[in-house]
């Protein structure tokens, strides 16, 4: 075991805890940022992994002056179950121990048989919709307009995973930053204003000039809430058509199977695919079993929308047409 202090942070859906330990106000941050897809416990629950956050570097202490991201360093024993983040600056080291933990929940889950998404999962009054789409489709947009608009729950933002729990689907979450397009805020219900983004998004080390970056929890600030799991349901796929008005349409059979496969995730994570190697984890697939359950399952949704005036008439799709057994959310 880790030598104290250190502090137990729980991921109950692949049944390991992080022991955290290291740079102390970073092992704190790394708690807050994490919740509530990471729970602290008093005791270890399932397998345990060491995480040792180190500030060290040239200038250690010190934040880039531009907010650029700092050069940091990983070294990780998939076998022994140990891995260690160095940064040299305070507000990017526990975003770093965020990431690499993020990878080790994802890719063990994938390797127990969970399916990677590429899309937006939300709880809307206990209907579970995942939201999926193209880069520029509007995930973020929606997801963050049906969370505040007080109707739901975030469970995660640019990437889900659907988890089969023995009679059923669950949409399953993680400590994943969320990344809000300036020139987007416009279409946001209710109108989120400059000010109010910049001020949720004070707390995040990654600024630029287009685009601010949110942690989980900053949703509170703007009104939203957020759960680690919720039932799944439905699936929406955005599709923004410029030219063309609002559409919406029900699909099934080959139509919900080809949007499964458009947006499965073809890896745990596309960034750091050398700790995913080390793990051992198979290159995520949809069998015909797996398949055949989440099209058999889950209700299927195109929503087809212009670049802007979309989202009220989103949101009134959701409500009236996204339910259960002909129900309205």
């Amino acid at each position: 075991m880790t030598a104290p202090p250190y502090d137990l942070l729980a991921v109950p859906h692949v049944g390991i805890t992080f022991a955290v330990s290291g740079e102390a106000d970073a092992v704190a941050r790394l708690r807050q940022v994490t919740a509530p897809f990471y729970q602290p416990v008093a005791e270890p629950e399932g397998q345990i992994w060491r995480l040792t956050l180190v500030l060290a570097g040239e200038h250690a202490g010190r934040e880039p002056a531009d907010d650029s991201e700092p050069d940091h360093r990983v070294e990780f024993d998939a076998a022994a179950r140990t891995l260690t983040v160095t940064c040299p600056a305070p507000r990017w080291l526990p975003v770093f121990g965020l990431r690499y933990t993020r990878t080790i929940v994802r890719t063990l889950a994938i390797a127990a048989g969970a399916v990677p998404l590429h899309g937006a999962g939300v709880d809307v009054r206990g209907v579970g919709v995942m939201l999926v789409g193209d880069k520029w489709a509007g995930k973020t947009t929606a997801a963050m307009s049906l969370v505040r608009s007080g109707s739901a729950a975030l469970v995660s933002n640019d990437d889900v995973l659907l988890q089969e729990t023995g009679v059923d689907w669950q949409m399953v979450g993680g400590p994943r930053s969320m990344g809000v397009r300036t020139s987007s805020l416009g279409e946001h219900r209710p109108l989120l204003r400059p000010a109010e983004l910049l001020a949720a998004a004070q707390p995040h080390p990654a600024k630029r000039p287009s685009k601010a970056f949110l942690f989980p929890g900053g949703l509170t600030a703007l009104g939203g809430a957020v759960r680690a799991t919720a039932p799944a349901h439905a699936v929406v796929e955005l599709v923004c058509r410029p030219d063309e008005p609002i559409r919406h349409e029900e699909l099934s059979g080959r139509q919900a199977a080809d949007v499964l496969r458009r947006y499965l995730e073809t890896t745990a994570d596309r960034r750091r695919l050398g700790l995913v190697e080390a793990l051992g984890a198979p290159t995520p697939a949809l069998t015909d079993r797996v398949l055949s359950s989440l099209v058999g399952s889950l209700r299927f949704h195109r929503f087809s929308h212009p670049v802007s005036g979309w989202v009220d008439d989103f949101l009134t799709f959701v409500r009236e047409r996204v339910g259960l057994a002909g129900t309205a959310i």
